[in-house]
C-alpha cells in the first residue's frame, strides 16, 4: 500500500519536472528573442534618433528579456523541488522493494566502549540508524544518532510518541520538509562558520555620525547650486562625494569581509529559513511540536522572518561589487555602510539564536525519521510505558529483516526478570538478543517498534555480545570480555539496567567458562538486573534453581529431518534438548 502511494507521488513529481523542463526551455528562447529585439531596437534608436516609438519598444524589449531572466530562475527552483521529491520517493520505493538502504549510514557518528552501539549495529552499513535515516541537515544526523544512543525519559518518550503519531500522518509535508534541507547547502563547514558567527564590532562615532552628516551635506549644496545657480557648490559637491568614498573606504575592507562569509552561508540561510518557515506556519496539536515551533519564536517575530531580513541585507551588500553601484552609491549616501550597518545590528540582535533554530531544525528531521519509520511500518506499535520495570513483548521481530519471512516471538520479564537463552549453533540465539534489544532501543527512543503490543518501563541498556582482540592495546580476547563484563557490573551498582550477554567467556576454558558464567548470572541477579543471556553451557541453566522467582530458561530448537536441519527459530519454555554442532561438522565431512 505503502508503495503504491509512493509510486503516485513519484509519477505526478515527474510529470511536474517535465513539464517544468519545457517551460524552462521556451524561457530560455524567449529571453533570447527579447535580448535580440532589445539589441537591435536601440541600434535603430541611435540610427534614427528622432523616432521615440524604437528606443520606447527597445526598452519594454529589455524589461520583458529582465522579467524572463527572473521567471527563469523561478522556474528553475520549482524544477530542482520536483527533482527532489521524485528522488525522494524514489528511495522509498527502492528501499520497500528491494531492502537495500539507499541512505546514510551514520557511521561518523560512532563512540568507542558505548554500552550497546556495536553489538546491537547501531551505526553503520545495514543498521538501525540506515534503516531510520531520511535527514539530510548536519544536525539532523546527529540528533538521530543521538536518540538511538541516549535513552530518553518517561516524559520525553511520550511526548515523542505524540509527536512522532502526529507527523506519520502529514506526507506531504514531511517531505516537503525533507526536499528543502536537501536542496539547502548544510555542510559541517558551514555549521562550522556559523557556530563562530560572532556579532560585529560596531561602527566608530565618526563613521556613525557621517553616514548621515555627509550625505545632508551633499544634498545641500546641489539644492544651493539648483537656486543660486553658483558654481562654487558644485566644486563642494564634487568634494564631498571625493571625501565620501575616502569615508567609505575605510570600511569597506570590513564589509567585502562580511560579504564573503554571508555569500558562503546565503544558500544554507535560504534553507534554513524555509524549513523555519514550514515548522512555524503548521497548527500542530502535539505538546512537544507545539513547543519546539513556539521556541524559535521572540519577540513574537519568527525565526524565519528574521532570517528573510538578513537576506535582504545581504542582497544590499551585493552590489557593492559593482564597481558603478559602489562608486555611485556610497559616495553620495554611503549606500554600503547603511547596510553593513543593518548586519551589525541583526548580528547583535539575533546571532546568538541561530545555533537554537538550527537544533530545532534538526529535532524536526529527526522526529520525521521516526515519523517515517511508523508510517511505513502500520503493524508496529509504540510500547506502553509505565513505571514497573514491566518489559514484555507480543510478536517481536526484527525490522531489519524481511517481515515477510521473519519469525516473530512473544517474550515477556516481568514475572522472571532475567532469561537463561538456550539453543543450538544457527538457531537464532543472537539474533533474538538483538531484537530486543533493538526494541528497547526504540522504544527509549519513542519510536514504535516491531511488536503487536509492547509494555516498557525505559531503562538504560548494556550489552556484551560482539568483542575482539584489541590488538593496539595488546588486549587479549579476554581480557577485551572481561573488562566489558567489568564495565556492565559498574553500571548495574549505579542504576538498574537491561542486560544482553551472548556466550559471554568464550576467551577461556570450558571449566572457566561455565563457572564464570554462573558467577555473572547470580551477580546479575543480586544488582537486579533485566535481561536475557545466551549459552550453550546448559549447567548454567541450573541456576534457575536457585532463584526460581527471578531466573527462568527459555530456548530455540533445531530438528533434523531427512538428514538435514529444520529452523522453527521459535522461542520455546525449558532447556535445548538437541544439539547440532557434530552432526554439522559430520555432514561437511569435517569428522
Amino acid at each position: 500500500m505503502r508503495i503504491s502511494i509512493y509510486k503516485q507521488r513519484f509519477n505526478t513529481f515527474h510529470e511536474e519536472a517535465t513539464q517544468l523542463k519545457k517551460q524552462i526551455a521556451s524561457v530560455g528562447w524567449l529571453r533570447l528573442l527579447f535580448l535580440v529585439l532589445a539589441g537591435v531596437g536601440y541600434y535603430f534608436s541611435y540610427k534614427h534618433s528622432q523616432n521615440f516609438i524604437i528606443p520606447i519598444a527597445a526598452t519594454i524589449a529589455l524589461g520583458l528579456f529582465l522579467f524572463l531572466v527572473y521567471k527563469h530562475f523561478q522556474l528553475k527552483a520549482k524544477h530542482t523541488f520536483a527533482t527532489t521529491l521524485m528522488s525522494i520517493n524514489s528511495r522509498e520505493i527502492t528501499f520497500l522493494e528491494t531492502g537495500n538502504y539507499p541512505f546514510y549510514n551514520g557511521s561518523d557518528f560512532k563512540v568507542d566502549d558505548h554500552a550497546y552501539l556495536t553489538d546491537l549495529d547501531i551505526l553503520g552499513e545495514h543498521s538501525i540508524y540506515q534503516h531510520l535515516n531520511r535527514t539530510a541537515t548536519v544536525t539532523g544526523k546527529r540528533k538521530l544518532a543521538e536518540s538511538l544512543l541516549i535513552p530518553k525519559d518517561k516524559e520525553s518518550i511520550q511526548q515523542r510518541q505524540e509527536a512522532i503519531t502526529e507527523l506519520a500522518e502529514l506526507l506531504e509535508w514531511r517531505q516537503t520538509y525533507n526536499a528543502h534541507a536537501e536542496i539547502g547547502a548544510d555542510t559541517p563547514e558551514n555549521l562550522h562558520h556559523l557556530g563562530e558567527w560572532q556579532a560585529l564590532e560596531k561602527l566608530s562615532i565618526f563613521h556613525q555620525i557621517s553616514i548621515w552628516l555627509f550625505p545632508i551635506l551633499g544634498l545641500s549644496s546641489m539644492i544651493a547650486l539648483a537656486v543660486t545657480g553658483d558654481g562654487k557648490w558644485f566644486t563642494v559637491g564634487i568634494l564631498l562625494f571625493i571625501f565620501n568614498l575616502i569615508i567609505f573606504g575605510s570600511v569597506a575592507k570590513k564589509i567585502l569581509a562580511e560579504l564573503g562569509k554571508l555569500e558562503r552561508l546565503d544558500k544554507t540561510f535560504d534553507g534554513y529559513g524555509k524549513l523555519l518557515s514550514l515548522i512555524e506556519t503548521h497548527p500542530w496539536k502535539s505538546s512537544l511540536l507545539q513547543q519546539m515551533s513556539d521556541s524559535i519564536r521572540s519577540n513574537k517575530i519568527p525565526a524565519s522572518e528574521k532570517l528573510k531580513q538578513l537576506g535582504k541585507i545581504f542582497r544590499s551588500l551585493e552590489s557593492v561589487r559593482n564597481g558603478f553601484a559602489m562608486i555611485h552609491f556610497n559616495g553620495t549616501v554611503f549606500y554600503h555602510i547603511h547596510a553593513y550597518k543593518r548586519l551589525i545590528k541583526w548580528r547583535k540582535q539575533y546571532s546568538n539564536e541561530i545555533m537554537q533554530w538550527i537544533e530545532v531544525i534538526g529535532d524536526f528531521e529527526e522526529l520525521n525519521a521516526f515519523s517515517n519509520f511508523k508510517y511505513n511500518n502500520p503493524n508496529y506499535c509504540f510500547p506502553a510505558l509505565n513505571n514497573e520495570y514491566n518489559i514484555q513483548f507480543t510478536a517481536l521481530g526484527h525490522p531489519l529483516l524481511n517481515s515477510q519471512k521473519r519469525i516473530n516471538n512473544d517474550i515477556d520479564f516481568s514475572g522472571n526478570p532475567f532469561v537463561i537463552l538456550t539453543g543450538s549453533n544457527m538457531s537464532g540465539k543472537s539474533t533474538f538478543l538483538r531484537t530486543i534489544g533493538i526494541g528497547i532501543v526504540l522504544g527509549n527512543a519513542g519510536s514504535v517498534v516491531a511488536a503487536k503490543s509492547a509494555q516498557l518501563h525505559p531503562i538504560p541498556l548494556v550489552a556484551s555480545m560482539r568483542l575482539s582482540d584489541s590488538l593496539s592495546d595488546s588486549e587479549s580476547y579476554f581480557f577485551a570480555e572481561v573488562k566489558r563484563l567489568q564495565f556492565i557490573m559498574e553500571t548495574l551498582n549505579q542504576k538498574r539496567c537491561f542486560v544482553l550477554l551472548d556466550e559471554i567467556l568464550r576467551g577461556t576454558n570450558s571449566d572457566d567458562k561455565r563457572n564464570g558464567t554462573i558467577e555473572v548470572v547470580k551477580k546479575i541477579v543480586t544488582k537486579k538486573g533485566i535481561g536475557i543471556i545466551a549459552t550453550h553451557d546448559l549447567e548454567v541453566c541450573d541456576t534457575t534453581q536457585l532463584y526460581p522467582d527471578y531466573l527462568s530458561n527459555n530456548c530455540f530448537e533445531v530438528e533434523i529431518k531427512d538428514n538435514d536441519f529444520y529452523f522453527d527459530y521459535t522461542l520455546r519454555n525449558g532447556i535445548c534438548k538437541n544439539k547440532s554442532a557434530t552432526f554439522i561438522m559430520k555432514k561437511l565431512n569435517v569428522i
